[in-house]
């Protein structure tokens, strides 16, 4: 094999590395990284509106439950973006949440009806609304589209 065919060889190894490399996302180091709460509330929100459908067909399970309670557990202690902003109410919220995401459990667990589980379910992003329209207004209208129809 030449040293040509070699060097062209290794450059294309070169390049193809190169590229894989500049495929990988970009982050903007103007955006600051977000704050322990504000990704809680992200996975939270996120989670939430997975669980919509299931919500919908009644069809949630205890599992899926327990998963949330675990994940969303943080939102007691995570560290917000301006702590100075956060208001004496929000550990209250917080606490709501959590209850009432065991009152979805309870629900379910007592093998309560659709309706039931829905109402429970709407119960929990109520909290989130509630605790958004005093701390954060800004997600307010992705929270309210959540909720399960009834």
């Amino acid at each position: 094999m030449s040293k040509i065919a070699v060097a062209a060889g290794l450059l294309a190894a070169v390049l193809v590395a190169c590229q894989q490399q500049e495929s990988a996302p970009k982050r903007n180091p103007r955006v600051a990284e977000p704050s322990e709460l504000a990704a809680t509330m992200r996975t939270m929100t996120a989670d939430m509106e997975e669980l919509q459908a299931k919500a919908q067909a009644g069809t949630l399970t205890l599992a899926d439950v327990e998963s949330l309670r675990a994940a969303h557990e943080p939102i007691k202690t995570a560290t917000p973006t301006k702590p100075e902003e956060i208001k004496e109410s929000y550990p209250g919220f917080a606490e709501a949440y959590l209850a009432n995401l065991d009152a979805l459990y309870d629900a379910l667990k007592n093998q309560a009806d659709r309706e039931a589980q829905i109402e429970a379910f709407n119960a929990v992003i109520a909290t989130c609304e509630s605790c958004h329209q005093q701390h954060c207004p800004g997600p307010l209208e992705r929270i309210r589209g959540i909720k399960v129809a009834e």
